[in-house]
């Protein structure tokens, strides 16, 4: 039997998303991450992921909220583009006014994107103590190689750290119409 999360513990259930009552947000889809110094293991299934992702939000809402340059994921007029200096998505950024504007939808929040150990992570811990209800969708958010610890494992840490206690971790296609 697996031990129980802390969230399990505390009495948090897990939640569900869809696009009738969330926000995608996407976490520094760059080309950096594709070509630069940073590759993300595995980006180009991750990449699929998020663009098929960015496009049953885009059929099912209005307003996404996106952070991105990969030519895929090319904002739309009338898409929000928060651009960020630090780690967290939140951090000296109009985000959390912005989703302030959305009503119900700006209250749950949907991550995906790179890097998993840095931004994701770091967006997620950061919503949860605004209050949001994160959700992050593991197969959309890849990571890298660094000293010591292999992507995959390194983006599985990561994601297991935010599921114990600050997010729900679910698949693409957990994510409803």
């Amino acid at each position: 039997m697996n031990p129980a999360s802390f969230r399990q513990l505390i009495g948090i259930t897990a939640s569900s998303a869809s696009v009738q009552d969330s926000t995608l947000i996407i976490i520094d889809a760059q080309n950096e991450y594709a070509f630069g110094k940073l590759q993300v293991e595995g980006i180009s299934e991750s990449r699929a992921v998020i663009s098929a992702l960015l496009q049953k939000y885009r059929q099912g809402g209005d307003d996404t909220e996106l952070a991105l340059e990969l030519e895929e994921l090319t904002p739309r007029s009338g898409e929000k583009v928060i651009t960020k200096a630090f780690p967290s998505s939140f951090a000296q950024t109009g985000l959390h006014d912005y989703l302030s504007t959305l009503g119900d939808f700006g209250k749950k929040i949907v991550l995906v994107g790179y890097m998993a150990h840095v931004c994701v992570s770091t967006t997620a811990r950061a919503g949860h103590e605004l209050g949001y209800d994160v959700i992050v969708v593991r197969d959309a958010v890849g990571d890298r190689d660094i000293p010591g610890v292999k992507a995959p494992v390194l983006t599985a840490v990561s994601l297991s750290a935010l599921e114990d206690a600050f997010a729900t971790v679910v698949s693409a296609s957990d994510i409803g119409v």
